[in-house]
């Protein structure tokens, strides 16, 4: 009967210190696939904080008890190192430097991370809790006496401050957080207005683990996701339009069309060319007017050849001439029947008495007589 009373008036409390005590904030620390530490791969430390709505405040205690758990709790259990401790102003500051699993090791506090910061915080009634704890089990206090840690007022660590929260807890473990947390607070550091706030949530923190997105951060696993931002198809991450076809117009903001003005249907308005042209040309290799653009044969074909009839290798396709004309004929000008046009020698007929020009000066003069001197007595075979 005396915790159900208890209960309510907490409750009743509760619900009027909610502009003082906004909640039980997770934030990691550390994600030690990435410090290289033996023995803590896989793991994350987080801090716990009580978040407060004004510097002044000040937190008194966490506190748990048969009506009001408090429970912290974790799906892989908590690391303990062995010259760690259950409490943060037990910690040997001097320590800490040698030793880094040490700076990493589960325990609780109000304000404090080590000795060398001073503190008037104290616990009581949690002995069965950290047992539990620090054999790998969750921490839970609801037995009928409760217990607490707790602070003295004035204690300058249970003070909001410019933050306005209060370090409550570090805890290492490879598992999921949760747990239900009543901490009872003086609003404004007045003692005279103490108010309890109960069974609050641990609020994990929300972050993105995929390396793809925006805003990916390494102290999250690649199941943490929901928070992640993606750049679209307009905007890169730094908020800059995507161009990816480098015209100087953003893809989000192309008109997609025929830009080709050749094309017979030529879009003037059209920022990117979709590919959809339609040209007419001449589609055969062979073509003096070849269009490698065209869509479709327009009959405009120009075959270049040999284009004079009587040529040996006359084409009557061919529209173009292109000199490649073979014309047989006598191609020695002494020749009765010389062809200037031949390029294919063709027989050629001689005069019987030109046939005596022997230097081929187009006379039979003494030259002749000369040569004829010259070749005189000579075997002929």
């Amino acid at each position: 009967m005396k915790h159900a009373a208890l209960l309510l008036a907490c409750c009743v409390v509760s619900g009027l210190a909610i502009g003082q005590v906004t909640g039980i904030h997770a934030e990691v620390i550390a994600n030690h696939d990435t410090t290289g530490i033996p023995g803590l791969e896989g793991m994350k430390t987080y801090h716990l904080y009580a978040q407060m709505t004004q510097a002044t405040d000040e937190l008194s205690a966490v506190f748990g008890d048969q009506a009001t758990p408090l429970h912290v709790n974790s799906t892989e259990g908590f690391y303990q190192s062995a010259l760690g401790a259950d409490f943060a102003w037990a910690l040997n500051g001097a320590v800490l430097p040698f030793f880094p699993e040490v700076n990493y090791d589960s325990w609780f506090t109000i304000g404090v991370t080590d000795n060398s910061m001073g503190s008037l915080a104290g616990a009581i009634g949690l002995d069965m809790a950290l047992a539990s704890f620090n054999s790998g089990g969750n921490f839970v206090v609801d037995d009928p006496i409760g217990g607490s840690v707790f602070t003295l007022l004035g204690d300058a660590n249970a003070v909001a401050g410019a933050d306005e929260r209060v370090l409550i807890a570090q805890l290492t473990t490879a598992g999921e957080l949760s747990g239900s947390i009543n901490v009872q607070m003086f609003v404004e550091g007045l003692q005279s207005q103490s108010m309890q706030v109960l069974a609050m949530p641990i609020e994990l923190p929300q972050g993105c683990g995929d390396a793809e997105a925006c805003n990916y951060d390494p102290a999250f696993g690649p199941e943490n996701t929901a928070e992640c931002l993606y750049p679209d198809a307009c905007e890169d991450c730094e908020g800059n339009c995507i161009d990816a076809n480098g015209n100087g117009t953003c893809d989000c903001d192309e008109f997609p069309g025929c830009t080709n003005p050749m094309a017979d249907n030529y879009d003037g308005g059209a920022t990117s060319d979709d590919g959809s042209c339609i040209i007419g040309g001449c589609m055969y290799l062979s073509a003096a007017n070849f269009n490698p653009e065209a869509t479709y044969d327009d009959l405009s074909c120009v075959f270049a050849g040999c284009t004079h009839a009587l040529a040996l290798n006359f084409d009557p396709a061919a529209v173009l001439e292109d000199g490649s004309c073979l014309f047989l004929g006598c191609m020695d000008p002494v020749g009765l029947n010389f062809d200037p046009v031949a390029n294919v020698s063709g027989t050629c007929d001689y005069s019987a008495v030109c046939m005596s020009d022997l230097d081929g000066d187009g006379y039979v003069d003494v030259f002749d007589l000369l040569l004829m001197f010259e070749a005189y007595g000579y075997d002929c075979e």
